[in-house]
């Protein structure tokens, strides 16, 4: 994978670009000279593109509270007639909302703890990139199954959607166990709608949690203005209890060679905790 689509696709760019806002939006206030405000001004706008193009699924609620402090400010910061402490005020505004955003934005980047008590069988729900799709390279289930004490079965299969994940998911014999599911990609890319992805995805995390397994879920890299895919995700892992694998180690399975994961998950015991 490209290091440049790696690094907006791990979700990276979303904090990058509010600290470039706030931090440039603070020596506004300082610099006067008009080449250094050019420049500023350019790096706000740098900035936003990047939270744009970031595509994390926060509330829209929340995206417009940050972007009405961060106008106002930019505003109040360019008149010499605004006072200094004014300005500073609006700052500081704008330094709370974006910490808010940092605070109920990095739990999703943070690494949950799933204990998995020994002898249960872990089965995973995907598409090729957990099937793999010329079969001569080993996919990161294989790889989960020869590294770990349990035994993983790999019940993906390339091409898949969630519709076809949720038959998946009825092949799982037993209950109790662990389930990871990585799908989503072919419903973003296929032109799936949102709320016919987030209806078929609460029906597959809904059939597992019916079934008493503890549920893993990969979050998936977004495109630009496909928020909703991950809000559906994230909203639905809340209702159902389930935990969320951070997108950065998606994007790794994708950086590694055909897709695949030649070493054993960074996040994996060797046995009884995730």
């Amino acid at each position: 994978m490209n290091p440049i689509v790696f690094y907006f696709a791990n979700g990276t760019t979303f904090f990058v670009g509010l600290a470039i806002v706030l931090v440039s939006e603070v020596l506004l206030i300082r610099f006067q000279k008009r080449f250094a405000r050019s420049a500023l001004t350019l790096l706000v706008l740098l900035g936003m593109i990047l939270i744009v193009l970031s595509a994390t699924p926060i509330s829209i609620f929340l995206y417009l509270v940050w972007g009405i402090s961060a106008g106002i400010g930019y505003f109040l910061i360019r008149r010499n007639q605004v006072t200094r402490s004014t300005k500073q005020i609006a700052c500081g505004f704008l330094a709370a909302t974006t910490s808010l955003l940092c605070v109920l934005e990095v739990q999703y980047h943070l690494l949950e703890t799933v204990l998995v008590p020994q002898g249960t069988t872990i089965y995973v729900l995907g598409d090729s990139i957990s099937a793999g799709i010329n079969g001569k390279q080993k996919c990161w289930p294989e790889v989960l199954n020869d590294s770990t004490n349990f035994q993983v079965v790999n019940l993906a299969q390339a091409g898949a959607k969630v519709s076809q994940a949720i038959n998946q998911a009825k092949e799982i014999p037993e209950s109790k166990s662990l389930v990871i599911v990585e799908i989503g990609g072919n419903d973003l890319l296929g032109g799936t709608d949102a709320i016919a992805f987030q209806s078929k995805f609460e029906t597959l995390i809904k059939t597992l949690a019916n079934q008493n397994h503890q549920i893993l879920i990969f979050e998936m890299p977004l495109f630009p203005f496909q928020n909703s895919f991950g809000y559906a995700q994230r909203s639905t892992a809340r209702r159902y209890n389930a935990a969320i694998l951070p997108k950065r180690y998606f994007t790794k399975v994708l950086a590694m060679q055909n897709g695949t994961c030649k070493q054993r998950p960074e996040n994996v015991a060797p046995s009884g905790e995730w």
